[in-house]
């Protein structure tokens, strides 16, 4: 537990550190010194981000065998080439007859709250390193748009 703590203090200083130097870049001196930030923190935006999009898809694949059993249950119109597969996944469930499709409905019912709490823990717990990280991507933005401006 503390070694997560201490994690997550150092990579809050680190988003800070982009913070800051995104905010106190000054062009004149150091015009590669953009490049380089920038890349940085787009790679560590990025990595967020898809962090983020792994874990959504992962729940919402988990929950399509919940959602076809609900709408097989309470009668609600599926599109014809999910109909009959949500059919046969009720019956098979209802009956207790395969065990494979009992487990899989068992795992999707655990996976898809397990990856929804993976998927915004991070938004939780970086909080303020997430913040820093946008501003210093707002900041080199626009200092890239004003730089192209000045150029063109």
């Amino acid at each position: 537990m503390a070694a997560n703590s201490v994690s997550r203090e150092r990579y809050r200083e680190y988003a800070h550190f982009l913070r800051v130097s995104a905010a106190n870049l000054n062009l004149s001196v150091a015009p590669d010194r953009l490049q380089r930030l920038h890349s940085q923190v787009n790679g560590e935006r990025n990595k967020f981000l898809y962090w983020e999009v792994l874990w959504i898809l992962i729940a919402v694949v988990s929950l399509a065998p919940i959602l076809m059993l609900a709408a097989v249950e309470f009668g609600l119109p599926l599109p014809a080439s999910i109909a009959f597969r949500a059919e046969t996944l009720h019956i098979q469930f209802a009956a207790l007859e395969n065990a494979g499709v009992i487990a899989i409905v068992v795992a999707s019912a655990i996976l898809f709250p397990v990856s929804i709490v993976v998927a915004f823990m991070p938004i939780i717990a970086h909080a303020d390193a997430i913040g820093d990280l946008e501003y210093a991507h707002r900041s080199l933005k626009y200092v890239h748009k004003s730089i192209n401006s000045k150029g063109a």
